[in-house]
């Protein structure tokens, strides 16, 4: 009988958690910003993503062989710095619609930093797998079309695995900047501004190479964040909202491990 009841309030338990975990998670109001599909996408960058794809097919196909000529993927992307790259990414009716849902996710769930990272480098987020699983499906599907194609044409490899997509709040009150790091868990990272000139401040400087201001909303940041010491710039006022992606490649992770005495 002890045992039976020891059952059932370890069952109680496991609900209660469960319900906890089911109550964090956000549902989308906006049905735009549950659709899969390319909507959402700049469309000269899913153009040029598109004329790009058969370049790349004929490039992985000679297994090395010959060189990836230039696609026009690389007419729309612009070099910053070396490895750091611009691109418009999203269009700026889907960040608006999006910077709306996010007032309304506020009122339902919060912005917490991972405890996994040291203090000064905890930045107040939404974890979309986690927490907004409708938006992080949506996300999911522009790396794998949109994003992975492009790291291909830029270094002709694949980088379609989200360790993390989040959307970050820099702001006066919870995190104004960021702390030198890199991001360990990415090969490359990601980083679209939602509502640049709503907020003050912000952007991001590079160690070694220098700032770059906040881009227009909607445009992205790509680097290989695991070799470029980088770090967010003070916002002065406002929140500065922002849609990350941490990405890899699982399977040459897992392959990499396997080759290790």
């Amino acid at each position: 009988m002890g045992d039976f009841i020891l059952n059932c309030m370890n069952i109680q338990i496991i609900i209660k958690k469960n319900m906890i975990n089911y109550k964090s998670m956000y549902k989308l109001k906006n049905y735009l910003l549950s659709m899969q599909s390319h909507w959402m996408i700049n469309q000269p960058t899913y153009q040029a993503v598109q004329d790009t794809l058969p370049l790349i097919a004929k490039y992985k196909a000679g297994n090395g062989q010959e060189d990836l000529p230039k696609t026009p993927v690389h007419k729309v992307v612009k070099k910053i710095y070396p490895e750091i790259y611009k691109v418009p990414l999203f269009r700026r009716h889907f960040c608006n619609l999006l910077v709306k849902e996010i007032e309304m996710m506020k009122k339902e769930i919060s912005f917490v930093g991972n405890e996994e990272e040291d203090e000064l480098r905890q930045i107040p987020e939404i974890v979309l797998k986690e927490q907004v699983p409708e938006l992080y499906r949506n996300m999911w599907f522009v790396v794998q079309s949109v994003l992975n194609p492009m790291f291909n044409a830029l270094w002709q490899r694949d980088c379609k695995d989200p360790t993390t997509i989040q959307i970050a709040n820099y702001n006066l009150v919870d995190k104004k900047q960021g702390a030198w790091h890199h991001d360990d868990s990415a090969e490359i990272s990601v980083v679209v501004p939602l509502n640049t000139g709503s907020y003050k401040g912000g952007g991001t400087a590079f160690h070694n190479y220098g700032e770059i201001g906040p881009l227009p909303t909607g445009h992205a940041l790509m680097f290989p964040s695991f070799i470029n010491l980088h770090k967010g710039l003070p916002v002065e006022s406002g929140d500065r909202y922002l849609l990350v992606f941490w990405l890899c490649d699982k399977e040459r992770t897992v392959d990499l491990y396997h080759t290790l005495p």
